[in-house]
């Protein structure tokens, strides 16, 4: 048996018209593992240890305005550190930008309570109408607080927090 004969055994050596999608579905698995994992790393902004709380976490605006104090009372705008000179103008200018008048303030839990009262009034006196303050989930299960508290489900999502009316 000669080449020949088995080539004439095969019916047809054409091109195949069909689209393999396989590699086109494993990239797109890749790029989805991709973006869940860093996706909650974008959004928390500078790392703080927020006090914990107890409650029902909130739902999470599209675009919130986050406003962070750390440790050693630095102020920062996502993970930007804003110096106290000009801190007022851009907080201002954060709450023209704001679409609902809202700011989140993530505060350290060593922070004192005076530093985080002056904050949250320097935001209300820059045009924000309603300044939501961030806590973490208490380890077990979460039960609302007296102060109505709603923590956030991940330490670095900003916006599962307690309102400040």
């Amino acid at each position: 048996m000669d080449a020949r004969e088995l080539i004439d055994g095969v019916e047809d050596f054409g091109p195949i018209s069909d689209i393999n999608v396989t590699p086109f579905i494993d990239i797109m698995l890749v790029l989805l593992i991709i973006f869940m994992v860093t996706a909650p790393l974008m959004l928390g902004g500078v790392r703080v240890n927020l006090p914990k709380s107890g409650g029902d976490p909130m739902p999470r605006p599209e675009n919130p305005a986050i406003v962070s104090m750390d440790a050693q009372n630095r102020v920062f705008i996502d993970k930007e550190e804003l110096p106290n000179l000009g801190r007022h103008e851009r907080f201002q200018a954060l709450a023209r930008e704001s679409e609902t008048g809202e700011v989140y303030v993530r505060g350290d839990g060593e922070v004192k309570y005076a530093r985080m009262m002056e904050l949250m009034a320097e935001l209300g006196q820059a045009g924000f109408a309603r300044v939501t303050l961030v806590t973490d989930v208490k380890a077990g299960k979460a039960t609302p607080t007296a102060d109505h508290g709603a923590p956030a489900a991940d330490p670095g999502a900003p916006p599962a927090a307690d309102p400040v009316r």
